[in-house]
Order: structure tokens, then sequence, then C-alpha cells
């Protein structure tokens, strides 16, 4: 009797996975069918169906997975056979990230990525093209022809005009995120941070959420593993995921942000959280810090630790302005500056020093005190300019009221507003010209001059910004236009239409905010 009702059993269970066989062979022939008639369509919209019929073809084909799945964990082999294509046509993100990215296998995660519809929606070439070239970075022994395919496949994402509208592949989100990707595995850090950074940029509608999510991920690891704790914690927030939860709790007990997650709440965020063996060091470095308290800061020696005789203001300016040079450029600090500007202040008014040196002119037969003190106030300004743009020194920390440092600020003002100018003239000239870069080309340069401009309004402050603006917006603005009439890369033009709409806005400029509102309203 139990042989016969496991042979039952058996027969049913054949006769079941054989009727499924005979659907699933059916709607393949209609599939291939539908293929040829919409060659761009995914085979996943053509087999779950596009628009109302999608969701209750993924509602069928879910316990139906299901059903697999139990088959398979109480033995039944077979099961294996249609599970596998039944996962990857309901979840082919989940087995693209799950599996072929960290396997490293770039042409395989791109064509599961590409039936990612439902993930990617408009960018899904862009999407395919990201999990090609995180594959790439998490192979073992990539290859020079795999990364040539990832970088034709990360081109094609934003392959700009085509003969006609329809055909046309506009850069959007997740294909920035491609090229991002890509740059780190060439060992471009900068150029993948830049990249990374500029996704948060993009409108919503052009830049899908998982690329937001990729792109704050990887700038929150490289922020951690430069130290940068604070820029880490902030990326971790923007993000979310298990990975990113650990990295933020972690930032917040080395910062000693309150509150801080407790020491529990750290080693259930760890067991949660994938790659426990690699994160681990960083736990205890975390529980080590303890709750609230930031780590206690080493401090810093005396600019000025050599003996300088009472009143001997040369000798002192000489010595702190040597100090500063032969400190590495992230470790001069605005309160150095400012002693320094002070210091060669003191020096160059005093009555004493100008003594000595129209005796030394005398000597020497040169015109007179002036005549020497030109060049050492042109050269201690140069070398200031050049400490505070090494440094990155924000106008905020070193500004003062010093004849040094006002010299200095409005030195370093012009050699910045020429090279904006500059960048927006050839800017201006290659789109006068209609000479096209590849998209992504085009958004690097975009980014590179923002970046420019921004960093110089952070060195100089608003007066720079209300100087250089009108010349950035003209320019600017000009190339957006054209990216968006010409060229149909719409997402990219939309957002330098709304960093301009910003910048208008923080400058109070009304007849330019009202201009940018316009183009903004064009959409993406």
């Amino acid at each position: 009797m139990a042989g016969r009702a496991v042979g039952a059993r058996l027969e049913g269970a054949v006769s079941w996975g054989a009727a499924l066989c005979i659907a699933i062979a059916l709607r393949a022939i209609g599939v291939a069918v539908a293929r040829k008639a919409r060659p761009e369509a995914s085979w996943r919209e053509l087999v779950l169906g596009s628009g109302s019929w999608r969701i209750p073809m993924t509602i069928v084909l879910v316990p139906v997975a299901l059903v697999l799945a139990l088959g398979l964990a109480v033995g039944q082999l077979w099961c294996a056979l249609l599970l596998a294509p039944l996962v990857l046509l309901i979840a082919p993100w989940l087995v693209a990230r799950g599996v072929l990215i960290p396997l490293g296998l770039p042409r395989a995660a791109y064509f599961v990525a590409w039936m990612s519809d439902w993930t990617w929606r408009a960018d899904r070439r862009g999407g395919a093209a990201l999990a090609a070239a995180w594959a790439l970075c998490r192979a073992r022994k990539p290859g020079a022809a795999e990364e040539a395919w990832v970088s034709e496949r990360i081109e094609r994402a934003g392959a700009g005009p085509a003969p006609s509208p329809a055909s046309a592949v506009p850069l959007r989100g997740a294909g920035i995120a491609a090229g991002a990707m890509l740059a780190a595995h060439r060992g471009d850090v900068e150029g993948a941070r830049a990249l990374f950074d500029s996704v948060a940029g993009l409108d919503e509608r052009a830049c899908p959420r998982e690329a937001r999510r990729v792109a704050a991920g990887w700038l929150a690891a490289e922020a951690a593993s430069r130290g940068d704790w604070a820029a880490a914690l902030e990326r971790a927030r923007e993000g979310g995921g298990r990975a990113l939860s650990l990295l933020a709790a972690v930032a917040a007990r080395l910062l000693g942000e309150a509150p801080a997650p407790g020491a529990l709440e750290l080693w259930l965020r760890w067991l949660a959280a994938p790659h426990r063996r690699a994160t681990l060091p960083l736990v205890r470095r975390a529980l080590a810090a303890g709750e609230g308290a930031p780590p206690p800061q080493p401090e810093e020696p005396e600019p000025c630790a050599a003996a300088i005789a009472e009143g001997d203001l040369w000798s002192r300016a000489v010595l702190l302005h040597a100090t500063m040079l032969l400190r590495p450029s992230g470790k001069v600090s605005g309160d150095d500056l400012r002693r320094l500007g002070g210091a060669w202040d003191a020096a160059l008014d005093d009555e004493r020093a100008q003594a000595e040196l129209r005796e030394r002119a005398q000597l020497l037969g040169a015109s007179g005190a002036q005549a020497a003190l030109g060049p050492l106030s042109r050269a201690v300004e140069e070398d200031l300019a050049a400490a505070l743009r090494a440094a990155r020194v924000p106008r905020e920390a070193w500004d003062d009221l010093g004849g040094t440092i006002g010299r200095t600020r409005r030195r370093l003002r012009d050699e910045l507003l020429a090279e904006v100018e500059l960048a927006c003239d050839a800017l201006r000239r290659r789109v006068d010209e209609k000479r096209e870069l590849p998209a992504l080309s085009e958004w690097r340069e975009w980014i590179s001059l923002r970046a420019q401009y921004e960093a110089a309004a952070a060195l100089v402050g608003a007066e720079f910004r209300r100087l250089a603006f009108p010349k950035v917006h003209a320019d600017v603005c000009h190339a957006a236009v054209w990216l968006f009439n010409a060229r149909k890369e719409r997402a990219i033009a939309n957002a330098m239409f709304r960093w301009l709409l910003a910048e208008a806005e923080a400058l109070e400029d009304a007849r330019l905010a009202g201009l940018q509102r316009g183009n903004v309203g064009c959409g993406v």
C-alpha cells in the first residue's frame, strides 16, 4: 500500500510538471513571435505583458515559484529546471545583485539586469551597464576584453542622438553611475567620486532609485576608507540598506554623534549586514570608541617653536612662512593663514623694519625700501594664495581685515575668475561649433565646470559668485539648451537648468531665476 501511494504521488508530480512544462513552452513560442514584432521590448516585458497585465501575471507566477521551491526542498530536483527561469523572470535584479555581481560576471549581470524594467524603469540600458561595471569591479582577474565590452555598453547607455527620436537613448542616472563604477575600476577615484556625487543632482524621473542607492553606498564606503567619517555618515543616511545602516552606526559612534547607537544595536546591525568578516574590525573599533565620546585628537605642535628675540617681527614672519610651506597642504588651517597674515602685516608696517630696509637699499644702491618691499609682498601673497587653494580652506575660516590677507583674497579672486571664464569660453566655443562629445563626456565637462565654480566660491565667498555667475549662467544655459533641443539629452540638460535655478535664487536674481523655472518646467 505504501509503495502504491508513493508511486501515485510521483506520477501526479510528473504529470503536473509535464503540464507546467507544456504551458511554459507554449508561452515561450508566443514570446518568440512577439519578439519579432517588438524587438525593443525586454523578454520580461514580453512574458509578463505590459500595463494592467503585468501585476496579475506576477501574482500568478509567484505562487508557482513558491510551489517549485517547496518541491525542490523535498527532493524533486526537476523543479530546479523550472524554478531558475521563473526567479529570473520575477526578480531579475535580485539575481544580478545577489549572485552575478558578487561572482564577477559582467556579461551575465548585464543581460539579467536588462530584464529589470521595474527596477530601472526608463533607464533599463543604463541599469544593465551599471550591473556589468559593478560585476567588473568584483571580478578576480578581469581581462582587457571584458573591460572593453563593459565600456562599450556604457557608451550605448548614453548614445546620444539617433536617426529617429523614438530610437534615441539619452543618458540618465543609471548610465552616469555605470560610468562612475568603470572609472573606479580603472583607479580614477576622483572621477568616480565626482560622477557618483552628480547622480543626486538629477531629477527623480531621470534617475532610478536604485542608482541613487548604489551611488550613496559607494560614496559612503569610499569616505570611510579615507577616514572621512562625517561624509560617510551623511552618505550612509542617504542610501539605506543593511550595509549602510551598519556603516552609519559605526560612523556615529566614531564621531560621537548623539544619540550614538549602543553596543547591542551595533552588534545586531552587524549580524544583519553582509560581509560580516570584513566589517568586524570596524565594529570593534566603534565599540572601543565608546558611546557619544569622540576620539581624542592629537595636539598640533606650535607652528613657531624656535626661539625668537622679543620684537623681531621679521624673524617671526619668515619662520611662520617657512613652517606653512613645509606643512602638507591638508594640514594648513585657517588659523595658520590668519596668524601668518598678521605676522607679515606687523613686519611690513613696522617702522624699524622700514628703517632697516632703507639702510639696506642704500648699501645695495636701490631706490628705496619700496623697491624691496614690492617683490617681497607679492611673493608672500602668491604663497598664501597657493596654500589657500591647496588646502581648500573656506573663506569663513581665514577671512580677516589685515592688509596681507585682503590683498591675497583679491589676487585669488582674480585668478579664479579668469580660470572659470576660460572654462566657460571653451564650453561656449565648442557648442557654437557644434562639436559633439559622447553624452557621458558632456556630463563630465559640466560637473568639472560646476566643481570649479563651487570650489572658487567656497574659497573667495559670495563676491566671487556675484561676479562669476552672469558669465557662467549665459554659457551653461546656452550649452544646456543645445543639449536639450539638438542632442535630446534632456535629463542632463534638466540637471543643468536646476543648478542654474538654485544658484540664481541664492543670489536673488529674479530675472534669471524666472528664466530657469521655465526651462526646468520643460521636463526630462
